[in-house]
C-alpha cells in the first residue's frame, strides 16, 4: 500500500498519496493544549539551565573565601543558594508535569479519535481493497501503529522539544561564558550528525521489516485461531506449529537487526560526548589557571554541557522512537488517503417496488479475462429467477452488482429504472435481503445476529422469520434459545443451522428484493423442502433472485437463467428448458443423478441402522 494502484478495468481503485493528512488535522485540533504544554515545557527547560548558574555564584564566592580577596560566604550564604536552587527546581518539576499532563492527554484523544476515524473508514472501503489487504497487515496498524502514534505524538514530541530548547539554551549560556570552549565543545557536533543520520535510515528500514513481519505474525495467528477446527480435524496441529516457529523465529531476526542499531545508538553517542567533554576539561582546565576564565564560569560551563551531553545521548533514543512514530504515521495515513471505489449516490429512497435489470453488464478484475461478458437481463418486481451455471461462471458476481458490493466495468444495473450507483448505498442496502454462500456470523446471541438488519423488529417478526427458516426447530438444542452466544464465525453451530440464521436474519429486514446465494446448499432435502414451501409464501410481491443447484430449488423459480462463460445463453421456465435439451438440460441432468445417488447412500445408511444384527460372511451364525 505505498503506491497509488488503480484496477485495469477501472472496477475499483485504491487511491494512495492523495487527500489531507488527518493526523496534522488532529494536532490543528488540539493545538491549544500543545500550545499550553509547549510553553510551560519551555519555562522548564530555560530553569533546568538555571542551576549551573547559581553554582557559579556560589563557587566563585567560596573561591573569593578561601583567598580572601572580598568574599565572606558562610553556612547562611550557602543555606541561601541552596534553597534557590531547590525552589528552581521545584518551579522545573511542576511546569514539567503540567507540560507532559497537556501533551499526553491530548496524545491520548488523539490516539482515540484515530482509532474511531480509522475504524470507520475501513468500514467504508469496498470489497476490492479487502481482496488485496493482509488482515494481519490491517490489525498491526489499528494496534502497534496507533501506539507508536501515540507515543510520538505525546512523551517523544515533549523529549524532541526539550532536547531543541534546552541544546539552544545551552549554546547560549556557554557562548555567553566563552565563545572558544563553546565551539571546541560543539566541534564535534557534526559527527553526531552524521551518525544520527546514519542510524536514523537503518532505524527506519528495520522497523518497515519488524511490522511486516508483525502482520504475517498476527495474520498467521488469526488464520490458526479461526480455522482450529480444520487443524484438528486433519491432525495438522504440528505442522502449524513448525510453521508459526519459522515466522517467529524471522519475526526474532529482524528484531535482533532493528535491535543492534538501537543498541549501537547510545554508546556511540557516549563516545562522542565524552570526547568533547574531554576537550573542555583540557581546555577549560588552562584557561581557569592561566586567569582567562574563572573557577565558577568554568564550573558553570561544565555543568551545562555536561547537561548538554546527556541530552544528546537522549536525543538518540529520542530520533528512535521518532523516527517509529513517522513510519506509524506514514503507514496508517496510507489507509486514510485511500478511497472506496464504491461511493455514495445523490439519490434518496424509502422504498423499493424491486424492478432489476442488468444493462450491458461487463465485470473483470484486472487484466485477467471478463467474468461477466455483455450481460442483459430484467427482473420484473415480484417475480422469482434462478441463476444455473458451473462453477466460476461468474453467478455470485452478478448478484452482487444489485447491492453495490461491486460495480461493472461496462454497462448498467437498474433498480427501478434508476443506476445502483445513483443512490445512497444505506438507502440500497438497506432493501436488499442478501444471504452469501458463506454465512459469516458474529460472536454474539443468535437473537442479535438475526436481528442484524434491523434492531426494531417485534416478537411475531422474529417469529416469522425463524419459521420461515427453520430455525425455530433447533432453538431447544440450544442452551438459551435465542439468547445462546454462538462463538466466533458461529463455530457452535453446524453448517445448515448458519445458513438457516443467515436466511432469518435477510427475512426479518423485510426487503423488497431478496438473493439467496446457494443458502441451502448446507440443509438436508427434507429441511430445504420446507423452507422452500415457506419461501414461496414470503416471495409473493417480492423480487426474489435464487443461485441454486438443486433440482427442487430451481423448479421453484418462475424463469431460469443459464450462465456460461461468463453470458446468458438460455433462459426459460424450467420445462421449456428441460425440452429445450441444452446447457440447462444436461445440468439438470447431472444434479438430478448426482442427487440420486447421495439419496441412495442415505437410505443404505438409514437401512442398516435398522437392520437386526447378522454375523459377518465367513463367520458361524447361532446353533
Amino acid at each position: 500500500m505505498t503506491t497509488a494502484e488503480l484496477s485495469a478495468d477501472g472496477s475499483y481503485a485504491r487511491v494512495v498519496g492523495s487527500g489531507g493528512d488527518r493526523i496534522f488535522g488532529y494536532l490543528k485540533r488540539y493545538k491549544w493544549p500543545y500550545l499550553a504544554g509547549f510553553v510551560a515545557l519551555l519555562g522548564a527547560t530555560v530553569l533546568a539551565l538555571l542551576p549551573p548558574l547559581v553554582v557559579n555564584w556560589a563557587v566563585d564566592d567560596i573561591d573569593r573565601t578561601i583567598r580572601g580577596v572580598g568574599g565572606d560566604i558562610g553556612a547562611a550564604g550557602l543555606l541561601r543558594y541552596a534553597a534557590l536552587i531547590a525552589a528552581i527546581a521545584l518551579a522545573e518539576g511542576v511546569l514539567r508535569y503540567f507540560s507532559r499532563w497537556v501533551v499526553s492527554g491530548s496524545s491520548r484523544r488523539i490516539e482515540y479519535g484515530l482509532r474511531e476515524d480509522l475504524a470507520n473508514h475501513l468500514l467504508r472501503l469496498d470489497q476490492g481493497f479487502y481482496v488485496q489487504a493482509r488482515t494481519g497487515d490491517l490489525m498491526s496498524r489499528l494496534t502497534n501503529d496507533l501506539q507508536a502514534v501515540r507515543d510520538f505524538l505525546g512523551p517523544t514530541v515533549v523529549d524532541i522539544t526539550r532536547s531543541i530548547v534546552i541544546l539552544v539554551a545551552g549554546f547560549a549560556f556557554m557562548w555567553a561564558i566563552d565563545l572558544r570552549l563553546t565551539l571546541i565543545a560543539f566541534a564535534y557536533l557534526p559527527v553526531v550528525i552524521l551518525l544520527m543520520a546514519y542510524f536514523e535510515t537503518n532505524i527506519e528500514k528495520r522497523f518497515f521489516e519488524v511490522q511486516d513481519q508483525i502482520a504475517e505474525l498476527t495474520e498467521r495467528s488469526q488464520e490458526n485461531i479461526s480455522g482450529i477446527r480444520a487443524i484438528k480435524a486433519y491432525a495438522q496441529e504440528d505442522a502449524e506449529i513448525r510453521t508459526f516457529a519459522r515466522e517467529n523465529e524471522e519475526m526474532r531476526r529482524r528484531s535482533m537487526r532493528l535491535g543492534k542499531y538501537e543498541a549501537a545508538l547510545l554508546p556511540s553517542m557516549i563516545v562522542l560526548t565524552q570526547g568533547g567533554t574531554l576537550l573542555v576539561l583540557w581546555f577549560g582546565g588552562h584557561d581557569v589557571v592561566d586567569g582567562r576564565i574563572s573557577l565558577g564560569d568554568f564550573t558553570q560551563f561544565f555543568l551545562i554541557l555536561t547537561i548538554l551531553s546527556s541530552q544528546l545521548m537522549a536525543v538518540g533514543w529520542i530520533v528512535a522512537s521518532a523516527q517509529l512514530g513517522v513510519v506509524a504515521i506514514r503507514r496508517i495515513n496510507e489507509i486514510f488517503r485511500t478511497t472506496s471505489a464504491i461511493a455514495d449516490g445523490p439519490h434518496t429512497t424509502s422504498h423499493l417496488r424491486g424492478d432489476v435489470e442488468f444493462q450491458g453488464v461487463t465485470v473483470r478484475f484486472g487484466a485477467a479475462e471478463p467474468i461477466l461478458r455483455d450481460v442483459s437481463l430484467r427482473i420484473a418486481a415480484g417475480s422469482t429467477v434462478a441463476i444455473v451455471g458451473a462453477t466460476g461462471q461468474g453467478k455470485t458476481t452478478l448478484v452482487n452488482l444489485v447491492p453495490r458490493l461491486l460495480d461493472p466495468v461496462e454497462g448498467s444495473v437498474l433498480v427501478d429504472g434508476v443506476d445502483v450507483r445513483e443512490y445512497r448505498l444505506d438507502d440500497l442496502r438497506q432493501q436488499v435481503g442478501f444471504v452469501p454462500q458463506e454465512s459469516f456470523l458474529f460472536s454474539e446471541s443468535l437473537r442479535e445476529n438475526v436481528s442484524y438488519g434491523r434492531q426494531d423488529a417485534s416478537d411475531e417478526d422474529y417469529q416469522g422469520a425463524l419459521d420461515i427458516s427453520q430455525l425455530s426447530n433447533d432453538l431447544q438444542q440450544l442452551t438459551q434459545g435465542l439468547d445462546t452466544v454462538i462463538g466466533e464465525r458461529g463455530m457452535t453451530l453446524s453448517g445448515g443451522q448458519k445458513q438457516r440464521a443467515a436466511i432469518a436474519r435477510a427475512l426479518l429486514k423485510d426487503p423488497p428484493v431478496l438473493i439467496l446465494d446457494d443458502a441451502l446448499s448446507h440443509v438436508d432435502t427434507h429441511t430445504e423442502e420446507e423452507i422452500l414451501r415457506r419461501l414461496r409464501t414470503y416471495m409473493r410481491g417480492r423480487t426474489t433472485i435464487l443461485i441454486a443447484h438443486r433440482t427442487s430449488t430451481l423448479r421453484s423459480a418462475d424463469r431460469i437463467v443459464v450462465l456460461e462463460d461468463g453470458a446468458i445463453v438460455e433462459q426459460g421456465s424450467h420445462a421449456d428448458l428441460i425440452a429445450r435439451d441444452g446447457v440447462y438440460a444436461r445440468i439438470y441432468r447431472e444434479q438430478l443423478a448426482l442427487e440420486s445417488r447421495s439419496e441412495d447412500v442415505d437410505a443404505r445408511l438409514v437401512e442398516r441402522e435398522h437392520a437386526p444384527d447378522t454375523p459377518a460372511d465367513g463367520e458361524g451364525g447361532a446353533p
